[in-house]
């Protein structure tokens, strides 16, 4: 392990033998499984969980063994430092005992502030501005940081990410380790004899810091589309509350404890969960927000893609034209487009582990781009959101005289579209060059394979 200088994050290691894999929400216990399940062969894993949101019963479910370390502190600031401490103090002997190389989790605060204790370097991800109390005690001390690209890194330094050095970008979205995913279990929905279409719901995440006080948005929303009878409803509720509320409704109530994402085999995703509704997109399912409160920039950069109402009758409204099987073809069609231009983080993550152990020396590539390279390289920089033509010349490598006269073309053939507001223009690749980009990943793959 490599030292470091008091007070900056821990060092990466020379080598990897055993990874600490800190999970303390569902999101991070369905992150982190692909991982812990392809580099099972190669590193020893030490996993550790707190008990919040039913995280142990996705576990348990998937077949992953761990260590119950901790609880959620819920939203009094007094009960969340006594579990901070609490959760310290478990910890600290199991990681001193079983002398990790590297930690792995999203930002846990706890894990990190050990590892750090322990001049442990850790990896973490980062998709959350609005938490920054809980950003600013984890960044700081973290020796790399997954972020997306959306971001610029003004915003990740008022959140403690202060060293440029530490982000490893990404395009897309965190949830993108459901990249490519095929559903393998069973349709928990047949299991339980619910008919389709199935609409999954997930309602909002009132332990979250940045939650306001509580509107019935969702649940107005909800009883309209079992009043109507035009599909079964599955509600995955987060709280005792929120299952006594949609018990009464006629709705189907699930387990915590499913193998999958139940968005995975449902045919619509409706809910006020941020995560959820990026795994039913990143899926290629049509999804409908019922978000009320301020949206975080991934939320705002999905609801690009997806509808979006505060009001319960549109919100119904939009769930019954996605029952439509076109509507519902020509969405998820459109978005796998999309999604193919973005990242797996997760795969990002284990092929950096993969480079520690076997460091290959990457020699710079001067190969000419030939005219048809660049101007696939200008449609892919705008694939994902409108871009400024200064932000798509540092995407694609290309001077701003080059760049004026192929963005021309490329806008008169339908392959890049102009969007005009106060700062000037903007660009963003149409579905027509999303397709061109398609077919040529399409052919490259069929002529190089191999190679």
């Amino acid at each position: 392990m490599n030292s470091s200088s008091p007070g900056s994050a821990p060092m990466e290691p020379d080598r990897v033998k055993k990874i600490w894999v800190a999970m303390s929400t569902p999101f991070q216990a369905n992150f982190f499984a692909p991982i812990i399940d392809q580099l099972k062969g190669e590193f020893e894993f030490l996993i550790t969980a707190r008990e919040h949101d039913n995280i142990t019963r996705i576990l348990d479910a998937k077949g992953i063994s761990y260590l119950k370390v901790g609880k959620h502190g819920g939203k009094d600031l007094g009960n969340k430092l006594e579990a901070y401490a609490e959760t310290i103090k478990l910890m600290l002997p199991i990681v001193k005992e079983e002398k990790p190389d590297l930690l792995l989790t999203e930002r846990w605060p706890e894990a990190v502030r050990v590892a750090f204790g322990l001049n442990i370097p850790s990896w973490t991800i980062f998709y959350d501005e609005r938490e920054q109390h809980v950003n600013q005690l984890v960044f700081p001390l973290a020796s790399r940081v997954y972020v997306p690209r959306f971001y610029d890194f003004q915003e990740l330094y008022s959140s403690g990410v202060t060293d440029p050095d530490k982000v490893a970008w990404f395009n897309g979205f965190h949830t993108g380790y459901l990249k490519g995913s095929v559903p393998e279990a069973e349709n928990p929905y047949a299991k339980l004899g619910i008919n389709s279409p199935v609409v999954f719901v997930r309602p909002e995440p009132e332990f979250a810091s940045f939650f306001p006080t509580h509107e019935p948005i969702l649940e107005k929303a909800v009883e309209k589309i079992v009043k109507k009878d035009i599909a079964s409803v599955a509600v995955l509720p987060r709280t005792e509350s929120q299952h006594r509320k949609y018990s009464k409704m006629g709705v189907t109530m699930l387990e915590s404890s499913m193998v999958e994402s139940p968005v995975a085999h449902a045919d619509i995703a409706l809910g006020a969960a941020e995560t959820m509704l990026m795994e039913a997109f990143i899926l290629g399912k049509p999804a409908v927000s019922a978000i009320y409160w301020e949206a975080s920039k991934p939320v705002s950069e999905l609801h690009r893609y997806i509808p979006h109402s505060t009001e319960p009758s549109k919100i119904a409204g939009y769930v019954e034209e996605y029952l439509d099987p076109d509507n519902k073809k020509a969405f998820s069609e459109k978005v796998s487009l999309l999604v193919k231009n973005m990242d797996n983080p997760a795969e990002l993550m284990m092929n950096d582990i993969r480079k520690l152990n076997s460091p290959k020396r990457v020699e710079a590539s001067f190969k000419r781009r030939s005219r048809f390279e660049i101007h696939l390289d200008i449609i892919q920089a705008a694939s994902l959101r409108p871009l400024r033509p200064t932000q798509i010349m540092k995407e694609a490598n290309i001077s701003y005289n080059e760049l004026k006269g192929i963005i021309e073309v490329l806008e008169a053939r339908n392959l890049l579209r102009v969007e005009m507001n106060i700062s000037g223009k903007y660009y963003q690749s149409t579905l027509e060059g999303l397709k061109l980009l398609d077919d040529y990943r399409s052919l490259r793959g069929r002529l190089f394979r191999d190679y």
